[in-house]
């Protein structure tokens, strides 16, 4: 093999210097033959830091490499999405549906077709996690890359951060193109009945997906949301969905309709733009100074007042439609006009359903001032189960208006006072989920039902404690059991009809891991069905809604929409319902920017909804062959093999070498990807050590990725099956449930590295600094190199992520071992994935070792407002780039006055050519480092690309 030189060759173009680097990487690693803990990562971004420095890779071609690598992962990642969604072709989707829709409607009665399809396969929640990564260009360039058809940029808000209300432009773009998609389905379920069910095809009801968004509602651990907000998004939604109904109203076929039937539609339209009217007036109002009484006042006035046209419930309208369809069904517009009647009772008078969402702490907070009036009551105590049932029974119902809402302090009782404004005022048909992160106690979910009833919602709302943390899972069955034999519970859900709750894969994976967190939420979910039935619920609808990320780590399977969908509620968990005569009803979530990219364009929305349709009519035979699904057949064994895999990980976030490792750069890996600040989590120079359970599993996650090595999904499993891999082996060929979790498995070791881990932590090493100017051509770093020395000579983040990838790499060879016994190591080892994202690391380590060395550089100054130099450098060893270039900026100002600036009568001879001058110091040290700092976060977004999420 010819040796790939890349060391004083002039630069190639990119696609070339991308080929001749990951050729270099290629002939690196024959050397781990002879010795097996070289470092072909860390030697290749070696290889690159030494032409930085001398001069033969600029800057110019680092920055031009970095784009055209972001390219290239955009260009892979769009591959991936259209394995996940193919077909794409509407006509090809529309004639698979049609098929599945004929197949059912000739083996079933018109009753048994209008349940099914009356029925939604899927509710699809927009949240608003921070997973806005991608730029409006670079989401362009990846639906193109989806589609193959151009795709017009959206306006970028990043310059000036992202905004809720970006994120909200953002769901709305997004829920009116699943809107459209629902619509086709919807469309199509109208033709088949007709063909098949002529005298009753007027009679269906359709709803094949349901649709909701938490954006502007989640309150949980943010105070920037404010009650004023939720209105003036509630308006906003509203005024939106009028003008959808009034542009389908606009496109019915009026073809030989009748008078009768024009004149209706006439006035339809009329009642529909007065309303859109007044809501419009509503929104501005509500836009206005609302701080003051005055102002408040108007816009309350405004809204609360039933004329001007206000509508505040669709039911009415298509009723009438129905009414119009069974008139006239053989008209041309009946399909049109039936159509709109589905889509006004699907999404009302909003974008869609809306989740608020709060945690137990806030709920707590909000309902001790009515338990503790005469004295402390303990929440997780029998006596205030019997104190909230108490008052459940006894209290009525109070009136609120605008004014109560302004005045109150307590964000839970805030909400609730919202959702009765909305009931009231906006939607009065509105079905409101209300999420309770945090929720480990029964009390906390009877204190939500206390206060929907107290302030005269508990019509409207569906209260839905959300498991996800370790304790919550793991008493997650006797807390149903309590839950559900609580009278006021009872009472609530009869009401609604509907039991709900809520699982979250992300932060249980964040804790126990995604393996362990997957087969504890099947586990509840399996608990949940059992005791329905118990407790004598089972004439209720049993609601699930899992939440998961866009990537493995936080819970989606990558292998096909199939796969994802049966990742988070199994095939066994489903026939846990249907085998005692249980309807369940799922959800699943889309979380932020990431999550949106399915639904980019109509066409996209309408091919995964087509994939889910096709997921949903093989459910049947995947429930039934669980039966002999061998996984399920040992308990013993998969306990013996969850408990394994899940002390590994909760050991992982006891071990202060985790800790270290993954905080070496802090956050700073990660581009700002949602409108929730990510707080500090430690100072520079303070010696504090951070608590990665105090950093969100967004983040976290994230920074697992940009490390290499995705540990929450791999790590424990070589471990867990160390002592006989036989079953697993058995398993892993004839177990469908098994075998789902070993392709995530695969899926994520094809994309990890302890190497790379290993190389960033020998950014912190001193003793390569001190030994670096001895290198060729490298003489010239004598001062810098000698200065990181110093500065990292008793630093610690080296030994411990040396210390943590010792520990990894045994449990990394017992899984090596397990997949050379299943014949997939090779796969895996020779995936295409390894050597981009290894090409990815080494350019980003050669960036931040260039980043050390411009600091290094920075000439000392006298410290100021407790700033020294040795500050500065310890936030450029955490890549806290633009807080070091501000602390820099004042130190060395660039944009000094000069003398002539000043209109003075006395003259002065100084300053003079002696005097301090820092424009050469800007431009030479300071400035190169903002550039420097973009290609690293350009590397960043690439990075995520290749997990095909952020976090």
């Amino acid at each position: 093999m010819a040796s790939a030189d890349i060391s004083s060759a002039p630069c190639p173009a990119d696609s070339e210097l991308e080929d001749r680097l990951l050729a270099r990487l290629e002939e690196l690693r024959l050397r781990r033959a002879e010795d097996p803990s070289f470092n072909p990562i860390w030697r290749l971004a070696c290889d690159l830091s030494a032409r930085i420095e001398t001069g033969t890779l600029s800057r110019g071609d680092l920055c031009r490499l970095c784009s055209h690598l972001l390219d290239r992962s955009l260009e892979d990642r769009a591959g991936w999405m259209r394995s996940m969604l193919e077909p794409l072709s509407g006509e090809d989707n529309e004639a698979r549906l049609r098929a599945l829709l004929d197949a059912d409607a000739k083996e079933s009665d018109f009753e048994h077709f209008a349940a099914r399809w009356g029925h939604p396969a899927v509710g699809c929640v927009f949240t608003a996690h921070p997973t806005f990564l991608l730029s409006g260009g670079e989401t362009a360039r990846l639906i193109e890359g989806v589609t193959g058809q151009a795709c017009a940029p959206k306006d970028d808000p990043r310059a000036d951060g992202i905004t809720l209300g970006d994120e909200h432009r953002q769901v709305l773009d997004a829920i009116r193109n699943a809107r459209k998609a629902h619509g086709t389905i919807c469309r199509l379920v109208f033709d088949v009945a007709r063909r098949h069910f002529p005298d009753d095809w007027t009679r269906l009801r359709p709803m094949p997906f349901d649709l909701a968004s938490w954006v502007g509602y989640d309150m949980d651990g943010r105070t920037d949301i404010g009650w004023a907000d939720c209105v003036r998004l509630r308006l906003l939604e509203k005024d939106r969905q009028l003008g959808w109904y009034l542009e389908d109203l606009a496109a019915v076929d009026r073809q030989d309709a009748p008078a009768a039937l024009l004149k209706a539609l006439d006035e339809i339209a009329g009642q529909l733009e007065a309303a859109r009217a007044h809501t419009e007036k509503a929104r501005i109002l509500f836009d206005g100074p609302l701080e003051t009484t005055d102002g408040l006042a108007e816009a309350a006035n405004w809204l609360t007042d039933p004329g001007h046209g206000r509508l505040i419930a669709l039911k009415p309208v298509s009723a009438r439609l129905r009414r119009l369809v069974a008139d006239h069904p053989d008209a041309a517009c009946a399909v049109d006009l039936a159509l709109l009647a589905v889509r006004m009772d699907s999404f009302g008078l909003g974008a869609g359903r809306v989740h608020f969402r709060m945690n137990a702490t806030q709920l707590h907070n909000a309902v001790r001032r009515r338990l503790d009036r005469d004295e402390a009551v303990d929440l997780a105590s029998r006596s205030a189960l019997i104190r909230l049932n108490e008052l459940y029974a006894e209290e009525a119902p109070l009136a609120v208006n605008f004014a109560a809402l302004a005045m109150e302090t307590t964000t839970a009782v805030r909400q609730f006072l919202t959702i009765a404004q909305f009931v009231k005022h906006i939607d009065a048909d509105s079905d409101i989920r209300l999420l309770i992160a945090e929720c480990e106690r029964p009390s906390t979910v009877l204190a939500a039902i206390y206060l929907a009833r107290l302030f005269g919602v508990d019509e409207h709302v569906d209260v839905s404690p959300l498991f996800e943390t370790p304790p919550a899972l793991e008493g997650g069955e006797r807390f149903l059991d309590v839950l559900f034999s609580q009278p006021a519970y009872r009472k609530a859900v009869k009401m609604r009809g509907r039991i709900s709750i809520q699982t979250g894969f992300s932060d249980a994976g964040r804790f126990i891991g995604q393996i362990p967190a997957s087969l504890s939420i099947e586990r509840l979910q399996a608990n949940m069905a059992r005791l329905v039935e118990i407790h004598g619920l089972g004439d209720l609808d049993c609601l699930i809604f899992n939440t998961h990320g866009e990537s493995m780590g936080r819970g989606a399977h990558p292998g096909s929409m199939r796969a994802r969908l049966d990742h988070v509620l199994s095939p066994w968990a489903r026939k846990c319902f249907a085998d005692r005569g249980l309807r369940l009803r799922h959800e699943t979530s889309f979380q932020g920017g990431d999550g949106y990219l399915w639904f980019a364009t109509p066409g996209l929305a309408l091919a995964l909804f087509s994939r889910i349709l096709e997921h949903r009519a093989g459910l049947p035979a995947r429930m039934e062959r669980t039966d002999q699904d061998r996984f399920y057949e040992s308990p013993d064994i998969t306990l013996d093999f969850f408990r394994q895999v899940m002390r590994f990980q909760e050991s992982l976030m006891g071990s202060g070498a985790y800790h270290r490792t993954l905080s070496a750069f802090g956050l700073s890996l990660l581009k700002p990807t949602g409108s929730r600040k990510a707080r500090r989590q430690f100072e520079a120079g303070s010696g504090e050590r951070p608590d990665l359970s105090k950093v969100r599993a967004i983040p976290h996650n994230a920074v697992l990725q940009q490390l290499g090595y995705p540990v929450n999904v791999l790590g424990g499993i070589g471990q867990a099956t160390r002592k006989s891999l036989e079953p697993f082996t058995d398993w892993r060929q004839d177990s469908p449930r098994f075998g789902d979790l070993m392709d995530m498995v695969v899926a994520s070791r094809t994309r990890a590295s302890l190497r790379t881990m290993i190389a960033y932590g020998a950014l912190f090493d001193g003793g390569y600094w001190a030994s670096r100017p001895h290198g060729k051509d490298q003489k010239h770093l004598t001062e810098p190199c000698l200065y990181l020395a110093d500065q990292l000579e008793h630093d610690d983040r080296y030994g411990e992520t040396l210390e943590l990838a010792t520990r990894l790499r045994i449990d990394e060879l017992l899984l090596h071992r397990l997949l050379g016994e299943t014949g997939e190591d090779i796969q895996v080892l020779e995936a295409g994935e390894r050597d981009f994202l290894a090409l990815l690391h080494a350019v980003r380590i050669a960036l931040i070792q260039h980043l050390f060395l411009q600091a290094a550089r920075i000439p000392r100054f006298s410290s100021r407002n407790d700033i020294s130099r040795e500050d500065i450098m310890e936030l450029v060893f955490e890549l806290r780039i633009p807080e070091a270039l501000a602390s820099l900026r004042e130190a060395y100002p660039d944009a000094a006055p000069s003398a002539d600036d000043y209109n003075l009568a006395e003259s002065s001879d100084y300053p003079d050519e002696t005097a301090a001058n820092y424009s050469e110091i800007n431009q030479r040290l300071i400035d190169p480092m903002q550039t420097l700092y973009d290609c690293l976060l350009t590397i960043s977004v690439a990075v995520a690309n290749a997990f095909h999420a952020h976090g």
